[in-house]
């Protein structure tokens, strides 16, 4: 790992870049670090100095077009093991395109006019509304509202919205 973020600190461009997928990512599923429970940005210290050429160049990345994105995530149960989690089926559909500032402070108010929990990310900016969060056991689907920077298509299997309508009518 020493080795790892040696060579990011000497070209802190791209790794501005890999910070960006990372936080666009994780902004989308927070379970998507690439460290298991930590992310890659949370080994750089703003603190320490030859990090500090890093995590400029990522918020220069930040400084890019932002999307308001609408994710719906299922959780079903594994058809051969119905103990067991099953594959993951999800939508991303982009809401809205414009600044950061603009879209998070959209997604604020009206998640709060709502009574929807709302995390901000202070530091760098995401804002993410849980409309729905996922149960602590499969079956479950999860629901969110979340400010990242503009670079995920929208995409769902074709059979999504059939699943979600079967799964959000069997919650309990």
């Amino acid at each position: 790992m020493a080795a790892h973020l040696n060579r990011m600190r000497a070209h802190p461009d791209i790794a501005g870049r890999v910070l960006r997928l990372e936080y666009t990512s994780v902004s989308l599923n927070p379970k998507a670090k690439l460290f298991g429970r930590h992310s890659l940005l949370e080994k750089f210290d703003p603190h320490h100095p030859a990090d500090c050429p890093v995590l400029a160049a990522f918020e220069e990345e930040l400084a890019c077009l932002w999307a308001l994105y609408h994710v719906r995530r299922i959780l079903p149960v594994a058809k051969a093991a119905p103990t067991r989690r099953g594959r993951a089926m999800r939508s991303v559909e982009r809401v809205d395109v414009g600044r950061a500032s603009a879209l998070g402070r959209r997604l604020q108010s009206a998640s709060e006019r709502r009574g929807v929990a709302v995390e901000v990310d202070e530091r760098y900016g995401r804002v993410r509304a849980w409309v729905q969060q996922r149960g602590p056991e499969p079956p479950t689907v999860e629901e969110v509202m979340v400010t990242a920077p503009f670079q995920v298509r929208d995409k769902k299997v074709p059979h999504f919205e059939r699943e979600w309508a079967a799964h959000r009518r069997s919650r309990p």
